[in-house]
């Protein structure tokens, strides 16, 4: 079987964001079974620009085009793939048609439904298999449009996140508004004795970069870093993972990856992070005061008992969900095995 997945994202190293790092681990374990997989995607803007280029350094070809949608058709005809998966992009339904048209079997895998990021409106049809990276996001596919998917979460790779030891450090990833940048400051300075480590994942407004650097510079107990593809060593430092997002998160892959070390997670209550969290950690309202994230983070943080029963919650969590991935891996190219061309 040959698989071509397709995003206008950019991918590994160019950018480090969810997306990009279930989509290497989810074409890595295809390639272990025997799939061959190939990744088109878009270019980073502060990166060379060229019309195309190739990246063999991954464990499957990887395709960066500054324009993709217009490369997809010249792609599809020389990779000749089983099925061609169109993935969550800037925009998604131009590479949907580009697709579509070339009449090779078309999934599409949605990793949101923002709308703006359709680009149109998403209708049922037997060609298009349809795929959610959440029971809460085919919940929203089906409320939205009528259409069925199948769920398949972010897969992860263990042996890339388990870390040796916990640390003691508060872990909290993509320092964005959207994310809760400013509960996690507002309770850095409420705990000086708590240590925390913010890092960076989406690019930053060099503006906001900075404003958000002139608060944290000051306390002593921030470390702020850049972007990292070794997410081990942070959770090596971690002792649980904040995740006060005010997003409609469709899952929270982060949540895993961290649980996978026993890290209890404190999350708020958008989107899928309830189910994705479990009972490995504490849901608080996206809008709860102040004081009730300070009593939450106080309790899991300096209390054994507490962070003990939240650990053993959060790996029980972590390892039922990579187990379910090879279940749901299966039926995954099973469909696609199965699934007919589009009809134009």
């Amino acid at each position: 079987m040959r698989l071509l997945f397709c995003t206008s994202y950019p991918h590994l190293p160019e950018v480090i964001g969810g997306l990009q790092t279930a989509t290497d681990d989810l074409c890595e374990m295809l390639v272990e079974r025997g799939v061959e997989c190939i990744f088109l995607c878009g270019q980073s803007p502060h990166g060379p620009r060229q019309v195309q280029r190739q990246d063999d350094k991954f464990g499957y070809k990887v395709i960066r085009a500054a324009d993709p949608v217009s490369a997809l058709p010249m792609i599809a005809a020389s990779f000749e793939p089983t099925a061609i998966i169109v993935q969550t992009g800037y925009v998604l339904m131009p590479m949907l048609i580009a697709a579509v048209e070339t009449r090779i079997p078309t999934a599409i895998y949605l990793h949101n439904l923002e709308l703006q990021q359709i680009g149109g409106n998403l209708m049922p049809h037997p060609s298009l298999f349809f795929i959610s990276n959440s029971d809460y996001t085919a919940k929203r596919l089906r409320a939205l449009a009528n259409i069925q998917s199948l769920v398949l979460p972010p897969v992860v790779r263990p042996e890339r996140y388990i870390a040796p030891h916990i640390g003691n450090r508060v872990l909290f990833v993509n320092p964005t508004q959207v994310k809760g940048v400013d509960i996690v400051v507002r309770l850095a300075e409420a705990h000086p004795d708590i240590p925390f480590t913010l890092v960076e994942s989406w690019e930053l407004d060099g503006a906001w970069r900075n404003y958000q650097r002139r608060r944290t510079d000051c306390l002593h107990n921030v470390e702020w870093l850049p972007p990292t593809d070794d997410m081990k060593s942070l959770y090596a430092q971690a002792r649980l993972l904040m995740m006060p997002s005010l997003w409609e998160e469709a899952y929270g892959r982060t949540v895993i990856e961290a649980q996978l070390n026993g890290l209890p997670v404190i999350s708020s209550d958008r989107g899928a992070l309830p189910d994705t969290v479990g009972e490995g950690g504490m849901v608080l309202h996206a809008h709860a005061p102040i004081e009730d994230w300070s009593h939450a983070l106080s309790l899991v943080y300096k209390d054994p008992a507490t962070w003990g029963y939240l650990s053993a919650k959060a790996l029980e969590n972590a390892r039922n969900t990579v187990l379910s991935n090879q279940i749901q891996i299966d039926e995954l190219l099973s469909r696609l095995a199965i699934h007919p061309p589009p009809e134009l």
